[in-house]
């Protein structure tokens, strides 16, 4: 029983130091003729991001098009380093790799003015 009280201390004392920060940016996926699930599947792809933990997102129809889909994003992450500023930038890169459909994602310095902190 002792046993099962200091496992239970250490992770009550490992979830207080994770922290959970919130970023907003936008991204511009290009929409091949006849892919229909293009967006959905760039969300799937930027979910599985190591720090990444939550994405939501809502699509700009006002400015998207039949080619490409102008999309608002808010992802949830868990910082990487001690910095944020270097963990967007690095977030920012991932996204932007993650597939050639994905077009272009805000500057950094959009994500840090949008940045709070969850938990």
């Amino acid at each position: 029983m002792k046993k099962l009280f200091e496992s239970w201390n250490e992770f009550i004392n490992e979830t207080r130091r994770i922290k959970i920060w919130s970023s907003k940016t936008k991204i511009t996926i290009k929409r091949p003729a006849g892919a229909a699930a293009v967006i959905d599947d760039t969300l799937a792809l930027i979910r599985a991001i190591p720090s990444i933990t939550v994405v939501n997102s809502d699509t700009d129809l006002a400015r998207s098009d039949t080619h490409r889909a102008i999309v608002n994003l808010e992802f949830k992450f868990v910082p990487r380093s001690s910095s944020l500023a270097r963990d967007l930038k690095a977030i920012k890169h991932d996204i932007l790799r993650i597939s050639t459909l994905v077009l272009a994602v805000s500057p950094v310095q959009k994500m840090i003015s949008s940045l709070e902190r969850i938990q």
